[in-house]
């Protein structure tokens, strides 16, 4: 029911109870779920977690090149982080920038500076490693994605300081080195339309806590252009395109479901009201949960915190329950199974507010 029940949400038809997706990399609820020792068998102990939780769709994004690949070349500093975050399933940070110019920002080209894969040579490879993902998570459906739509081949690669500082300066310039990473987003884009994916997850960091970085002429005029011609690709195969975005992604919302996005992937910072009475009859709406309600709260805070998103967004068929960000270690494992619980009693159809 998993898998049939995530088409349903992403297609806006309702399904026995409100769908969920999660990203969890909690080393120590994975092994209790699964029975399973995750530092051996991550994916199988993922997946069988995954399938007795009873999650429709997993999170996934997949790029073929890396940006980090050339800052490493530049000296910059990166560390893994196995503290507080997850032991089993650690992640990298970047975190040093060692980018000495503005001038060294403007002048990179992608195409002179990696290998690029034909178009041919993109689709066999998305549709391979799509098609391995699918057939580890067979429950639940996998969606394609990327990490990089277009702003954020910048971030990752010279750290939002220079990034913002080089576009202030040097607004043409930087017009041209954003054209040309959105040239290597549409050939992704190409690609992945070829494959056999359902749903794609689009993620492009431009918002911080308290809004986009850029102004809202800005972004309409350089980067929601991109963002249309990026997804028309998908939409045109009928690939339910979903945006994601780190902060508030409130005051933006609209310019995103103009450029063509399906639906939203939003953090708890965001306005879900406004968003799921404006479009929860229309788009896919993923997340709300605060992760820090179930990172310092008690049980009963948990309890409602789940019953406070269902009550504003579970009504709507293309709603999907998600706690903002990933799930790490840090996280109480009495409130991750209070998280999972509630989820469970009150989100079942005909729904109970």
């Amino acid at each position: 029911m998993c898998y049939e029940r995530a088409v349903s949400a992403l297609y806006l038809e309702e399904s026995d109870k409100v769908a969920q997706v999660e990203f969890l990399q909690h080393t120590d609820f994975v092994a209790k779920v699964s029975g399973l020792d995750p530092f051996k068998y991550s994916e199988e102990a993922l997946s069988k977690t995954y399938d007795r939780l009873d999650l429709d769709m997993i999170w996934f994004t997949y790029d073929p090149f890396h940006p980090w690949s050339s800052a490493k070349d530049r000296g910059d500093y990166f560390v893994v982080r196995t503290d507080s975050w997850s032991k089993a399933f650690p992640t990298t940070w970047h975190e040093t920038f060692t980018v000495k110019s503005v001038d060294e920002v403007l002048e990179f080209n992608p195409f002179e500076a990696w290998e690029i894969p034909s178009l041919d040579e993109l689709i066999e490879h998305f549709q391979k490693t799509h098609s391995r993902v699918q057939s580890v998570y067979k429950s639940q459906l996998v969606p394609g994605g990327t990490y990089l739509t277009c702003f954020m081949w910048l971030i990752m690669l010279f750290g939002l300081k220079w990034t913002v500082k080089a576009a202030y300066y040097e607004p043409e310039r930087f017009k041209k080195l954003l054209d040309r990473f959105g040239e290597l987003s549409l050939l992704q884009a190409k690609a992945w339309a070829q494959t056999d994916i359902k749903a794609f997850i689009s993620h492009d960091d431009i918002c911080g806590t308290q809004g986009p970085f850029f102004p809202h002429e800005w972004m309409r005029k350089h980067l929601y252009p991109w963002y249309k011609r990026l997804w028309s690709e998908l939409k045109s195969k009928g690939i339910i395109v979903l945006f994601c975005t780190d902060g508030d992604m409130t005051s933006i919302v609209d310019d995103v479901a103009e450029a063509g996005a399906d639906g939203f992937i939003i953090e708890e910072c965001c306005d879900l009201k406004r968003i799921a009475e404006k479009y929860g009859d229309n788009k896919v709406i993923i997340g709300g949960v605060d992760i820090s309600v179930l990172t310092y709260g008690t049980a009963e805070d948990v309890d409602k915190e789940v019953k406070r998103c269902l009550t504003v967004a579970g009504s709507y068929p293309g709603y999907f329950i998600n706690v903002s960000g990933s799930i790490p270690d840090n996280v109480p494992i009495r409130n991750l199974e209070t998280y999972f619980q509630a989820v469970n009693k009150y989100g079942c159809r005909p729904f109970r507010k």
